[in-house]
Formats: C-alpha cells, structure tokens, sequence
C-alpha cells in the first residue's frame, strides 16, 4: 500500500468521524423539534446545561475521550452513543475508500467517466450519512423521520439513474437493459417487498412502517437480487443475535431493526465485487 493510500484511509476516517458527529447532532435536533422543544441552534450545545460547545469539545472522539463522556461544565454524561456513532461512521468511510482504491474504481477512466464515478461516490456517500442519522434516530427512540427516510430515497434513486448511465457508457446497455431491470425489480421485491409485506401483514409488530421505505433505498442502491438477498440476510442475522442478547439482559421485547440494516448494507456494499464473483460460480 502506497503512502498516498494510508493517507486516503486517514483522511477518510477523520471525516467519517466528524459525519458521526454531525449524525448525532442532527438526530437530536430532529428529536427536539418533534417534541416542540426548543432548538439549540446551529451551535453544539450541551443538552443538559445549555453550555455552547467549543472547538476543543468538538474534536471527534478525542474529545469524548478526555472529558471522559461527560460536560466540562456541568459534569452530565454525554452518552456512549456519540462516540460509538463517531467510531462506526468512521470505519465505515475507511471500508468505502479501501473499497475505491482496491477495486481502482478512478483508474484509466476518461474525463466524462471519472465526472460519473466521483458523482456517484458523492452520492453514495450522502445517502449514507443520511442513513447513519436514521440509524443514530432509531437506536435511541425505535423511530425512523419521515423526512430523512424521503431524501435517502431520492439520493438512492440518483445513484440508481447514474449507476445506469454508467453501465450505458462502458458497456451495451440496451443488449442487456431487460436483465438489468429484471435484476434491479428483484432486488426491490426481495428486500423492500418483503419488508414491506412483514410491516403490512404483522402491523407493525416485526418492522416499523420506516423499515421497509429504508429498505427500498437500500434496495435501489445495490441494484442486485444476490446483494439484496445478501443484505437481507445479514441484516436479520445481526438483529437476532442482538436481539436475544437485549432480551436477556434488558428483558427487551422490541429492538430497532433500522441500525442493522444500516451495517448490513454497507457491509455489502464495499464487499459486493467479492459477492457478486461469488453468485457467478454458484449460479
């Protein structure tokens, strides 16, 4: 790995960590507004003593980690949340630029490809800091905005017009636009459409109306039935086990299912090239 890489695979974590906190500060601040609190402002504060944060309280990760999780001022725990969300989106940027360096998704691209791909990867990158907000929403309260669900579907579907622009450009689309819309209904049924039948037939008993609409994203992202099929599995895998750890320990009925989708799909994203090989030698 070149100097250049490590230095990609840092940068990438530093801004993961910082969209962690930004997650966090805007689930909140959605939080209060639906309970017709007062906002806080554009300004970090503390939520217990109203105390502006500086920048030496703003640092991801560190600063938690010196004040201990707790004011400077007041002494009120922060919660593991923040700090959780700063490492995980954090790591989860390291797995997408590892995924974009290893796979040379910028390399021997034209100046018209190169435009589409860093579009895309935008894109990507937008729809899920949007998606970490849903997961911060609904870790903590088991609900999913409304608001934030219908701009994570309006990035997927962006990223879904310009992956087929794309395909449209490097290969012959229309010799093979039936079996990639065919591919792209079957990953919607699969993974939105089943998520939506279990919210429609369980009333709201196994998934919230929020899953399936975060599912539907999902779903139109990958644009595959083998990673959708992928993802569903994964994503119910993580919730059972979580589940039954929850119920255990904290006698837990109900857990939030946004936050495994959330992993399931990243964590497929950046190994799809690997699956998508794999589906070849199976089928």
């Amino acid at each position: 790995m070149s100097i250049l890489e490590i230095f990609i695979l840092i940068a990438a974590f530093i801004f993961g960590a910082a969209f962690g906190s930004f997650a966090c500060c805007q689930a909140w601040r959605i939080r209060l507004k639906e309970q017709g609190k007062k906002n806080p402002g554009k300004w970090s504060v503390c939520l217990s003593c109203g105390k502006r944060l500086g920048a030496s309280e703003n640092i991801p990760i560190i600063s938690w980690l010196i004040q201990k999780g707790k004011c400077k001022k007041c002494g009120a725990k922060i919660g593991a949340s923040e700090i959780l969300s700063e490492l995980g989106l954090g790591l989860s940027f390291v797995a997408l630029a590892a995924y974009f360096i290893f796979s040379r998704t910028f390399v021997s691209l034209n100046l018209s490809e190169l435009i589409l791909n860093a579009a895309m990867a935008l894109i990507l990158v937008a729809a899920i800091v949007a998606m970490w907000i849903l997961l911060v929403y609904d870790a903590k309260w088991k609900l999913l905005p409304t608001k934030i669900l219908v701009l994570v579907n309006i990035l997927a579907a962006i990223y879904l017009i310009l992956n087929l622009t794309n395909a449209a450009i490097n290969h012959n689309l229309w010799g093979h636009l039936g079996k990639a819309l065919l591919d792209i209904f079957c990953s919607v049924g699969l993974l939105g459409g089943t998520y939506y039948s279990l919210y429609r037939f369980s009333g709201e008993k196994l998934v919230g109306g929020g899953d399936w609409l975060l599912a539907l994203a999902i779903s139109l992202i990958l644009g595959s039935w083998w990673l959708a099929l992928t993802t569903l599995f994964l994503s119910n895998f993580l919730g059972s086990i979580i589940g039954v750890f929850a119920k255990f320990k904290n006698h837990q009925k109900t857990i939030a299912f946004g936050p495994f989708l959330v992993i399931a799909f990243i964590a497929v994203y950046v190994c799809k090239d690997w699956l998508l090989s794999l589906a070849v030698g199976l089928f």
